[in-house]
């Protein structure tokens, strides 16, 4: 299993590091309010993917060792086409009525369309490996998906000269075009022709735990980004760009809980064991607190000038925007440990909950903060809304597995563990290059 995680870990590390190069691409190339459209056009993708998700995303991870896989291949599929033609068009009418309701950019409807659909069905493909624990595979994919984006943006940049929001769009397109192409070749050996009977259980199964779950990542998105069309609204699309870069940098700092969260998930859904998904949790939870934290800090540390100095002159607030969000984000990794945990007890309705306390904050802060102190105001609302939802988290989870706070700090025992796979996976890797 820490083989697993520490190549996810790596993959995450290479994924910011190259999402970071995108990020100075755009900023330095494509302007402040360029960045900011991106920043809605790929928003409103995610919304989109949301809905898909109700029969996708943890749902198909947790049913592949409970079902047939052509069945969940099929099922989430045919749910994949529909909804994203569905939901695109409801974004879409929903904003023609008013401004203040555009989920979708003006002007943007087909893009958004035919990006949806690549991105969403590629993501079908990602669960699918992952609910046969492919940890590997996806590591890979993800890379060469960031991979082709940068050099597509290259391209579009220096060779054809396209300094606008479609430099970006045509390079995430394409990006994840050849990525759908390159994840469905590992699923072909599964992909073993059966019989369709009882697909309605199967469907109503991953409907039943995909509900919970996505209510929980709407909530959770809307906690996100919603004082993105705040900040829009108010103080203008170069604003948006601003802050919409200083929270993609902080979020860049969820690398270690996301890569644990996510083999944690595969471990708890193929386990089905309580006490050893409880253990497990306690351990991935103290080691992601301990590395967000210190990764938090050393970007607060770092002046304002070297932003200025990577990104432009216009992204000077960005350090301001990281350093309001720091206490927040610390506390949303440790919950995005229990969040993976009560979804791979088939607890889900838990994370719901977390996620609607937050969105409450959320708005109500929003709406009181974001008016008089802008990019600064939606990055306090933002913070306050992480830290609520994971302290729900935390009292439920303590007393579900009857843990006191004690048990939560990192004991000697468990930093040897990790050290020693460390350094065990380290030297496998080295005796393999010798030989």
């Amino acid at each position: 299993m820490f083989r697993k995680i520490i190549g996810t870990i790596g993959t995450r590390v290479i994924s910011a590091f190259l999402t970071l190069l995108i990020s100075v691409l755009n900023a330095r190339f494509l302007g402040a309010a360029n960045v900011g459209t991106i920043f809605l056009i790929t928003l409103s993708v995610t919304y989109i993917q949301l809905f898909n998700n109700f029969i996708g995303g943890g749902a198909l991870i947790y049913m592949t060792p409970r079902a047939g896989f052509f069945k969940l291949f099929v099922s989430s599929y045919a749910w994949t086409f529909g909804i994203t033609i569905i939901s695109t068009l409801l974004f879409y009418y929903t904003g023609t009525l008013s401004r203040h309701l555009e989920v979708i950019p003006h002007g943007y409807f087909f893009e958004v369309l035919a990006l949806a659909f690549v991105m969403s069905f590629t993501s079908a493909n990602y669960m699918l490996l992952l609910g046969k624990e492919k940890v590997e595979a996806y590591n890979i994919l993800t890379i060469l998906q960031i991979i082709v984006l940068i050099i597509c943006l290259v391209a579009a940049v220096f060779l054809f000269h396209v300094r606008t929001v479609m430099a970006y769009y045509w390079a995430i397109l394409i990006s994840y075009l050849i990525s759908f192409l390159f994840s469905f070749f590992p699923l072909l050996k599964f992909l073993k022709i059966e019989p369709l009977n009882g697909l309605k259980p199967i469907f109503r199964a991953m409907f039943r735990f995909g509900t919970y779950s996505q209510f929980a990542n709407i909530f959770q998105l809307m906690n996100y980004r919603i004082g993105y069309y705040m900040v829009d609204f108010w103080f203008g699309r170069a604003a948006l760009g601003v802050m919409g870069l200083g929270f993609s940098i902080s979020e860049g700092l969820w690398i270690i809980s996301r890569s644990l969260a996510m083999v944690q998930f595969t471990r708890i859904s193929n386990a089905m064991d309580f006490d050893y998904s409880v253990k497990l949790t306690l351990t991935l939870s103290k080691i992601t607190i301990v590395v967000t934290s210190a990764a938090v800090l050393c970007l607060v540390a770092l002046p304002e000038i070297v932003f200025r100095m990577i990104f432009g002159p216009e992204f000077g607030m960005i350090r301001t925007v990281i350093a309001c969000l720091g206490i927040g984000i610390i506390a949303l990794s440790f919950g995005m440990i229990l969040s993976h945990f009560f979804s791979g007890i088939n607890k889900p309705y838990h994370n719901t909950i977390s996620s609607a306390i937050g969105l409450v904050f959320t708005l109500g802060l929003g709406l009181l903060l974001v008016p008089k102190y802008g990019i600064i105001g939606a990055s306090v609302t933002a913070s306050i809304s992480y830290i609520v939802s994971t302290i729900y988290q935390f009292i439920v989870f303590s007393r579900m597995s009857h843990l006191k706070p004690r048990d939560f700090l990192l004991t000697p025992a468990e930093i040897k563990l990790l050290l020693s796979e460390i350094r065990n996976i380290t030297w496998k890797a080295e005796a393999a290059d010798l030989s």
